[in-house]
C-alpha cells in the first residue's frame, strides 16, 4: 500500500472526519472507499457511452439495410440472417 500527501478544502476534510467518526472508520479507510466506489461508477458511466454508441451505430446500419434493396432481390433482413450464420431464422 502508498501513502501519499493530498490536498483538501478544509470543509471537505471536516465533512470527512464527520462522516468516518459517525461510521467509526479511519479518515484513510473513507477515503480509499470513496476513491474506489468514485473510479467504479466512472469507469460504469463510460461502458454505458460505449454500448449506447454501439447500439446506435447499429441502428444506423439497421435504418440503411431496411432501405437499401438487395442486389439478389431477397430482404435484407434475410440477407443479414444468413451473414450472422443463422439461416434457421430466415423461415420466420
Amino acid at each position: 500500500m502508498a501513502k501519499l500527501t493530498i490536498f483538501l478544502p478544509d470543509e471537505l476534510l471536516d465533512q470527512i472526519d464527520a462522516f468516518a467518526a459517525g461510521v467509526e472508520r479511519s479518515r484513510s479507510s473513507v477515503i480509499r472507499e470513496a476513491s474506489a466506489r468514485y473510479l467504479a461508477e466512472a469507469g460504469s458511466a463510460e461502458a454505458d457511452a460505449r454500448r449506447k454508441q454501439a447500439v446506435d451505430e447499429s441502428l444506423v446500419l439497421f435504418e440503411e439495410l431496411a432501405t437499401t434493396p438487395s442486389l439478389d432481390g431477397r430482404p435484407s433482413l434475410e440477407v443479414l440472417r444468413e451473414a450472422r450464420g443463422r439461416p434457421e431464422e430466415m423461415k420466420s
